[in-house]
């Protein structure tokens, strides 16, 4: 990996489930200076609602907030500025930290899909290099990689896994609740009870906002019949949901229908050696797929074998499942310094 000792880097990144600290964590730990900040001007639900239908309400806020970040770390000779989503950033927000930080490699990465964000793909032209989870994206958005998730140090400390006998689910779900998730879940739930009606199944529906979870029981149709007392209002910390993919056999994955990036439940899969039963058709295409461990299924007609729930899990070689740690994500990010893209040719 490119040498990060005392190197300077600006880092924003959503303040998600501690990810932001884990990332900004491995930074230091190989020698970087990280100032972190959250990417959007705050991370209450109403508005990082508002910042996905119409960033552009919020223009003054985010301006205020980002502005008086960059005053802050004005005098700082940064070598990188690191962006993940950036969805609350504006053109203007950026094309200013370029001018004040002129010497600096912006690198762009996004966990989200792209054409998700609004104006997210114009943003693009103002970063050296640009990474995104969604391999559709890599296809539409030109200069753009392709570079899925990552597992963290504690997740890859799995020796001491119970094995698949003493498991004590044979299936489990933990997902924040949006779009049609409850809808296919609850396809898939039936779907295997009338194949193994003995399935013991451990769910957790997290959802941010008790007002907005109620407004959109009433305007979307997806929430309709989504029972109150199956949400959980306050999400489980990454040891917890370590703990509760330990202890399962399977794990049930259902991505967004606009997404075709990999989730973290399919990451967390990976390392802890669970099979996995998803709805993103787009594993197939990765380096660790097999049909005995990853079952695809259809999100409006799931079909389960009843051998896929049966047999055992399959190995896969460590060294796949290692490309995939956050070491080595880091690696491919600031790495490849002659893959930069020429900043001044772009924009």
């Amino acid at each position: 990996m490119i040498n990060l000792i005392d190197k300077k880097i600006l880092f924003f990144c959503p303040n998600f489930l501690g990810y932001d600290s884990i990332i900004a964590g491995e930074l230091i730990k190989k020698g970087a200076k990280v100032e972190l900040y959250n990417e959007r001007p705050s991370s209450n639900p109403l508005i990082k609602a508002i910042i996905r239908v119409n960033p552009k309400l919020l223009n003054k806020m985010s301006h205020r907030y980002f502005l008086s970040i960059l005053h802050k770390e004005s005098k700082e000779e940064f070598d990188y500025v690191f962006i993940i989503k950036g969805e609350a950033m504006s053109t203007e927000i950026i094309a200013k930290m370029k001018e004040i930080f002129p010497e600096a490699i912006f690198i762009y990465y996004s966990w989200d899909s792209i054409r998700n964000l609004k104006h997210m793909d114009r943003k693009i032209q103002y970063f050296h290099k640009a990474f995104s989870f969604d391999r559709e994206d890599c296809k539409t958005i030109a200069n753009v990689d392709y570079l899925p998730l990552f597992f963290s140090k504690k997740e890859s400390s799995n020796e001491n896994l119970p094995s698949t006998k003493d498991s004590k689910y044979n299936l489990s779900f933990i997902a924040s609740l949006h779009s049609d998730r409850y809808k296919v879940l609850k396809k898939i739930l039936i779907e295997i009870k009338n194949k193994r009606p003995d399935t013991k199944i451990y769910l957790f529906l997290y959802y941010s906002s008790k007002f907005i979870f109620f407004l959109k029981k009433i305007l979307d149709t997806n929430f309709f019949r989504v029972p109150y007392k199956m949400i959980n209002w306050t999400p489980l910390s990454q040891q917890a949901v370590f703990d509760k993919l330990s202890e399962t056999e399977i794990v049930i994955d259902i991505n967004h229908p606009n997404q075709s990036g990999l989730t973290m439940r399919t990451i967390e899969a990976l390392v802890l050696k669970k099979k996995l039963i998803t709805t993103n058709t787009n594993i197939r295409y990765e380096d660790f797929y097999s049909p005995e461990n990853f079952l695809i299924v259809d999100r409006t007609r799931p079909v389960i074998p009843v051998e896929f729930l049966s047999t055992p899990y399959q190995e896969i070689e460590r060294s796949i499942i290692n490309s995939y740690s956050l070491e080595s994500w880091l690696k491919k990010i600031f790495d490849s310094q002659e893959a930069l893209y020429p900043f001044k040719e772009r924009i």
